[in-house]
């Protein structure tokens, strides 16, 4: 016979952790294991089993307190004891116990949002249909292509935007990752698109960046434009939403940069960084946003976004 736990689930800044607890359904018998001598026991059960002689010891009960209070807890069910040639091993069966005043049933969802989650789920929220992903990320080729021969380096930074998507939607059935020459010789302009990288790399970017807010301008070398100038620093990227010229019931997220170092600051403001990057987002499109990363450590790694407005 399978015995069913429950668990009681808490939250906190690092992400959602669980703990078995012993269900007491009527109040009249917490009463009894509501007393500090008894959680005292507990506490010492939950690190090891003992037997009475030494749980009296070093909590400095007299043996008689202690045999009350740990038939108490069996009593209770939360712990067992077992006999042994030498006496019996007290275990402890739960780490908590707890009581309902009222059963109510909501369903967890372990890829529920965390408050600080909940403007990426917003920004992301086309792409995400009853827990699937919805649409196609788009990578540049690997192989030299496009008018500047160029080869794609960004496209592994697709893996870290998977692993960020993945508090939000169930592994897809099929292969959602598509090279930007699929994209062109398969005709996918009309689906919901995550371009990844800039123009040379990436020809999506190319044909889609007259749409798009800030644009990848060729004057003295590449650069974005936005309201504010001509951005040309190796380390400014962009992050950038809009509906899909090709199909308005779609649409078009751009993550990319003028180099690779770009391409990753803005991949990281959107996964990393997302709850700075996105604060404040409810829908608005088209979106955009300018994003500088910094290695402040100096370790050689970026550890920090500046969002330009």
């Amino acid at each position: 016979m399978v015995t069913m736990k429950n668990y009681i689930l808490k939250s906190d800044g690092e992400g959602y952790f669980v703990n078995d607890t012993k269900l007491i359904e009527d109040i009249n018998d917490v009463k009894p294991i509501a007393d500090e001598k008894a959680m005292a026991i507990m506490k010492k059960l939950s690190k090891k089993p003992y037997n009475s002689a030494n749980l009296s010891k070093e909590l400095k009960l007299d043996k008689k307190a202690t045999a009350f209070y740990i038939g108490k807890l069996e009593k209770a069910g939360l712990i067992s004891i077992e006999p042994q040639k030498k006496g019996e091993v007290i275990k402890a069966l739960y780490n908590s116990f707890s009581h309902e005043i009222n059963e109510n049933k909501i369903k967890f969802d372990p890829k529920m949002k965390s408050k600080e989650n909940e403007y990426a789920l917003a920004f992301f929220s086309k792409f995400i249909n009853n827990g699937k992903f919805d649409g196609y990320i788009c990578v540049g080729a690997s192989d030299p292509h496009g008018e500047y021969k160029a080869v794609a380096k960004d496209s592994y930074y697709t893996a870290y935007l998977g692993m960020f998507l993945g508090q939000f939607i169930d592994l897809p059935a099929s292969m959602p990752v598509v090279l930007d020459t699929d994209v062109i010789s398969k005709n996918l302009f009309k689906k919901n698109l995550i371009v990844i990288g800039g123009p040379v790399t990436n020809l999506v970017t190319r044909d889609i960046n007259n749409f798009m807010p800030i644009k990848f301008i060729k004057e003295e070398g590449w650069g974005l434009k936005d309201k504010n100038g001509i951005h040309v620093r190796d380390y400014e990227g962009t992050i950038e939403k809009i509906k899909n010229p090709f199909d308005k019931e779609k649409e078009i997220i751009l993550i990319g940069g003028v180099r690779n170092i770009g391409t990753l600051s803005a991949m990281l403001a959107a996964t990393r960084f997302s709850n700075i990057t996105f604060k404040g987002y409810t829908g608005e499109i088209p979106w955009s946003r300018m994003v500088r990363g910094y290695d402040i450590d100096g370790d050689g790694q970026i550890d920090s976004i500046e969002t330009v407005k």
